[in-house]
């Protein structure tokens, strides 16, 4: 038998190693690759979930004569939206200008909320106006205006509105009291506000320094005050709790927890910071 000649053979052999090489390389690039989920929070969920537990934030802020002015400015705007984007129910007070408009901007930077306003309100020219928002899949029931009152018991009469979150019903009522008027304005308001039910007060009742004095006064001392009367709720330097939270004994009973947000906030923004408080609603 003839020989194969030694160049023959070393071709053969580099030609048999190409082709097992090019097989294995050819296996590896069709091997699919594991697969990694990933949870990403969606934007358009109205309550944070903890297991099977909901939870909604409700907050108060006063804006500070908001107005026209404050809407023109994009920064200012910016700090506003994203706060409020921290709450799931949130109010906001001292609107001022006379068609609406800056709020009407805010809302349309808040995609994800519906709103509602009161109607303008004060005994002088100087008007104001309450509004609210709430992000979808939060459904509003009612909202009960008390401007105008024919008692005229408030400088700026409250709102009432009833909130449903999936079948748990919360009543909330909001007004910005005057300075020199709290302690009639809160004895007017415990009249009105209901006990049954979840109900919660929350806004800018100037309840505290020199306007007010709750250790002393009984205005709806068998509410619960979750914003105590040793917070700072002022970007000034006065140290008020000025801003307050309160709630009938049925919503304390889904309190979780409650604060003042300062981050962000200077007194270009407000004089005032938000407060809130969390609600376990499931």
């Amino acid at each position: 038998m003839k020989k194969l000649p030694l160049i023959a053979i070393c071709g053969l052999t580099l030609l048999t190693g190409a082709y097992f090489l090019n097989r294995n390389l050819t296996k590896e690039k069709t091997t699919e690759p594991r697969q990694i989920q990933v949870s990403v929070p969606t934007t358009d969920e109205s309550l944070q979930s903890t297991n099977s537990s909901k939870y909604i934030k409700v907050a108060n802020w006063n804006l500070q004569i908001f107005g026209d002015a404050k809407a023109s400015k994009p920064e200012l705007m910016n700090t506003y939206a994203n706060t409020l984007t921290n709450f799931d129910i949130a109010f906001v007070q001292e609107i001022r200008d006379s068609d609406s408009s800056s709020f009407d901007a805010l809302c349309s930077m808040l995609t994800n909320y519906n709103s509602r306003i009161s109607s303008r309100a004060g005994r002088s020219s100087s008007k104001e106006q309450y509004g609210v928002l709430y992000k979808k899949g939060i459904k509003l029931e009612e909202m009960k205006d008390y401007n105008p009152d024919a008692q005229n018991r408030w400088e700026r009469p409250p709102i009432e509105v009833s909130f449903n979150i999936e079948g748990y019903k919360l009543r909330a009522y909001n007004i910005h009291t005057k300075p020199a008027a709290v302690k009639s304005e809160l004895a007017s308001l415990e009249e009105i506000v209901s006990t049954n039910g979840n109900s919660v007060i929350l806004g800018d009742l100037n309840a505290s320094g020199s306007y007010y004095n709750p250790t002393v006064n009984t205005e709806l001392d068998s509410w619960k005050w979750v914003i105590k009367d040793s917070e700072d709720t002022t970007v000034s330097k006065t140290d008020c709790a000025y801003d307050r939270i309160i709630m009938n004994n049925d919503a304390y009973q889904e309190y979780s927890t409650s604060g003042v947000s300062r981050a962000g906030i200077i007194k270009e923004v407000s004089d005032h910071f938000p407060v809130w408080v969390e609600l376990k609603v499931k």
